[in-house]
């Protein structure tokens, strides 16, 4: 068994920033002003105070200097000095439930913020307490030149396997995963010499034989937590415990690679930590918003880039830019998760609603004068498509005549369950708290153009689906009227013969998982959910269900049930 004298330790002071969270952004922001103000005073009083992190995230650089501006420059002469680490990300996001693309514009993002400061991002993938990691992330991070992921949650029964220090590989490339021991508040709230060294301790007997076992001889301490201020007193507590003991920065710790083991796929465990992912369906019309979001402002770039390859047109490169900015400031943790008070999530709906208006007005000059019908994707598609028709004075012509229309029947057998559960849970996890009812058809009708209309009802829901048949695939658009509280809707797909493995959209994947998981080999301190997510599409044997912004679905052998509306009363 090791002992705590095997061990260098590198202490990183650091604080980890929620822009927005149980209050609104704008009483954080004076929050922020506060603790750096006193960062700022005790790095340039104590040169023995080397370094200190402001967290993973540029903007933090961004809103210290709207609240500060006087102290613009001592901030950047101390991030010029290399004592203050900044970056990689613009913001913290959530890595699970916004699009591949929007992580690769946050780490661009962040180094661009960063640089406008003087300073290059910090050589670290630095996400401490992101919900779980999908498994593309060690190829965004290398494509950045990150060889480093610190994190707090996601690791599940694979420690066994692979340990707190892994190699974690994805489509080629791959970056030295470091888990916190076992959070990214390991050495914080520390009142005495007394109270580290049993904290060290601690540490050592949990983790050191896996370490160990990993020939990593540096023990990563964090001191620092949630909106925590600055430690004055760390310097001469590292001083008293000794010389094995030095202040530093998250890119510093880099340990080999060599003879690590290697781990493949997404990070969603939680046998050290809470993950969460109840948040998956946590306020969907947030999701739902975001969605739109991200699929128009991709579309409207795409077009952009075609108009200006073909005709020369200036490619709007600022205005793409700002529009990025934007959505990527509902990207934190706690705002897009919907796991936040109500005045945060109004204030989100007021973004999307900003960002929607520079989207209009980009979109319109990137289609150009009368318009055009551009494709965004790279393969042929047939469609319906609609828009609006303008009418001019000063113009003669005729209205066309509608051409005959043949609907599509909807196949023999199509049956539409939908399940309501109470929930005595809260925005971050699902409690089941009674019977599973399903809803009862009140009514139904088939109009002209071969659509079914129906109707459902539950105690204090409506719920009306408008379902059609279009090119081979089944659309549905599905309304629901809610006065019930504290409750989970589900809409359930029959699936015959369900496989073993269920099919996911992740972040520039495709994913398989197990229809059955295996059980946990040990304790774990939040239990393996049911419930998992997608980015949009989710396949079970022969059905697929095409989703745009509802990610948590649960598979089973009876098929595949998909989370509309959770319902609850608490943040936590």
């Amino acid at each position: 068994m090791p002992d705590a004298s095997d061990f260098d330790y590198l202490v990183v002071a650091h604080t980890h920033w929620d822009r927005e969270w149980y209050v609104p952004f704008e009483v954080f922001r004076l929050r922020l002003g506060t603790v750096v103000d006193g960062v700022l005073d005790t790095l340039e009083a104590d040169p023995a105070f080397t370094s200190f992190t402001l967290d993973g995230q540029a903007i933090v650089l961004e809103d210290y200097a709207d609240v500060r501006p006087e102290n613009a420059d001592r901030l950047r002469a101390l991030l010029a000095a290399r004592r203050l680490e900044a970056g990689p990300w613009y913001v913290l996001p959530d890595e699970i439930l916004v699009g591949g693309e929007s992580l690769v514009r946050n780490l661009l993002l962040g180094r661009r913020v960063c640089r406008r400061f003087g300073v290059e991002p910090t050589a670290a993938g630095y996400e401490p307490d992101s919900f779980g990691h999908p498994a593309q992330i060690p190829q965004v991070l290398a494509g950045f030149g990150l060889g480093t992921f610190l994190f707090s949650r996601g690791i599940g029964d694979q420690i066994d396997d692979v340990g707190v220090v892994f190699r974690w590989r994805s489509a080629g490339s791959e970056v030295v995963a470091q888990q916190f021991l076992p959070h990214y508040d390991n050495f914080a709230r520390l009142w005495t010499v007394e109270d580290a060294r049993e904290r060290v301790n601690e540490i050592v007997a949990r983790f050191g034989p896996l370490l160990e076992r990993a020939g990593v001889g540096t023990v990563l301490l964090a001191n620092g937590s949630d909106h925590l201020p600055i430690q004055p007193r760390l310097p001469e507590m590292c001083r008293e415990l000794g010389p094995s003991f030095r202040i530093g920065q998250f890119a510093d710790f880099r340990p080999s690679a060599e003879g690590l083991p290697v781990y493949e796929g997404e990070l969603v465990g939680s046998r050290l930590q809470n993950l969460l992912r109840g948040v998956n369906s946590s306020r969907v019309y947030i999701k739902q918003a975001n969605e739109r979001a991200e699929r128009r402002l991709l579309d409207i770039e795409t077009v952009a880039s075609l108009r200006a390859l073909r005709d020369g047109a200036p490619f709007p490169h600022s205005d793409i830019r700002l529009a990025w900015r934007d959505l990527l400031r509902n990207h934190p943790h706690d705002s897009i998760c919907g796991c936040s008070c109500d005045e945060v999530h109004r204030d989100m709906l007021v973004r999307y609603e900003q960002l929607d208006r520079t989207l209009e007005i980009v979109g319109q000059e990137a289609l150009g004068v009368g318009g055009a019908l551009v494709n965004p994707l790279p393969y042929a598609r047939r469609r319906v498509v609609g828009d609006g028709v303008v009418e001019l004075d000063g113009f003669e012509g005729r209205r066309a005549e509608p051409a005959p229309f043949a609907p599509e029947a909807l196949p023999a057998g199509f049956e539409l369950v939908f399940e309501d559960e109470p929930d005595v849970g809260d925005l971050y996890t699902f409690c089941p708290g009674g019977t599973v009812r399903r809803a009862e058809l009140v009514g139904s009708r088939t109009m002209p153009d071969g659509s079914l209309e129906l109707e459902h009802a539950l105690p204090g829901i409506r719920i009306a689906t408008v379902a059609r048949a279009v090119l081979g695939r089944i659309e549905l658009r599905t309304t629901v009227d809610n006065d019930a509280e504290d409750h989970r809707l589900r809409v359930f797909v029959a699936v015959p013969d369900a496989p073993d493995v269920v099919r996911a959209e992740g972040q520039f994947a495709v994913l398989h998982r197990p229809l059955r998981p295996a059980p946990p080999r040990a304790q774990w301190v939040e239990p393996p959910v049911p419930t998992a997510h997608t980015l949009g599409a989710v396949a079970l044997g022969p059905v697929a269900l095409l989703t745009k912004g509802i990610p948590e679905y649960e598979a089973s052998p009876d098929g595949l049930r998909l989370t509309l509306l959770r319902c609850v009363g608490t943040i936590s």
